[in-house]
């Protein structure tokens, strides 16, 4: 009784074969006994078959990363952070820290808005990776005859289903295995970041004492003004003088001129005329 080795190498070489007897264009071999049937995918139009899809998403420039070695694979996400992180995440994040006097808050900010978009792309690669799986995987798969209005569905043949699901456990499952072990990994960093730039923002005690000193000097600028205003503040009622809010609102009004000029009762009153104004 053969080991699981060599159960594995046969599937892996029923593949392989598989896929070299249907090419993408359609054209299946003419030998009945090592080459396709033509009739078993006859039906479904050449780019909608769902070997052939997987071997268009080995050739595309960006979901073919995630077949290559886990370094190599974790090189190209480095470089696309790299990449994110000197056109997108330091200068959105030099706006709020200033890299020179908050080095770590500025680099924690820009490492993680550039890791967050890392993480949308390996969620967009573990998609496609995962739609072509979805196909490879079924039994019944739908396509369209010319458009989207014409769709049908195919149930695959026994040969057909047995190729079709070799190929999405040998082949399409340990990539989306990696993809989302990509992606935990930086949902994980994501969180820390995250949880680090809070935890640093409200401990800087000279930080919280500049916007103090900073909110009470506006106090103390606000009421100064208001009681100057008070004095300039020529004919208003009685009601309004004792109201610090009422003053400093009408006084807002006025923006700078004396408050009567803003009503002709007490123009009228302070004996303004009311052409001038």
């Amino acid at each position: 009784m053969p080991g699981p080795s060599a159960i594995c190498n046969r599937s892996t070489l029923l593949c392989v074969k598989a896929l070299g007897s249907n090419d993408r264009d359609g054209r299946n071999g003419s030998n009945g006994v090592d080459g396709w049937d033509p009739a078993f995918e006859i039906e479904v139009p050449a780019d909608q078959r769902p070997a052939n899809e997987l071997a268009a998403l080995k050739e595309e420039a960006l979901y073919s990363w995630a077949q290559l070695s886990w370094i190599d694979f974790g090189v190209r996400l480095g470089s696309l952070w790299l990449l994110f992180f000197v056109f997108l995440g330091a200068p959105i994040a030099s706006a709020s820290f200033e890299p020179s006097r908050e080095p770590l808050r500025f680099a924690l900010a820009g490492g993680a808005g550039s890791l967050f978009a890392v993480a949308i792309i390996v969620l967009r690669l573990y998609l496609g990776w995962s739609y072509v799986g979805n196909r490879l995987l079924s039994a019944v798969v739908p396509y369209e005859e010319t458009g989207w209005y014409d769709g049908q569905l195919w149930v695959k043949p026994p040969e057909v289903l047995a190729r079709d699901r070799l190929l999405g456990a040998y082949q399409v499952k340990p990539v989306m295995n990696r993809l989302k072990q990509t992606l935990i990994g930086a949902a994980a960093l994501l969180v820390t970041a995250t949880a680090s730039l809070f935890l640093l923002v409200p401990q800087d005690k000279d930080t919280v004492a500049v916007f103090t000193s900073k909110s009470s000097a506006g106090a103390l600028a606000a009421d100064s003004k208001v009681a100057l205003r008070k004095k300039d503040l020529l004919n208003l009622p009685v009601d309004v003088l004792d109201d610090d809010e009422l003053a400093a609102a009408a006084a807002a009004a006025a923006n700078g001129r004396p408050v009567y000029c803003t009503d002709r009762y007490y123009r009228a009153l302070a004996g303004a005329s009311s052409l001038f104004y």
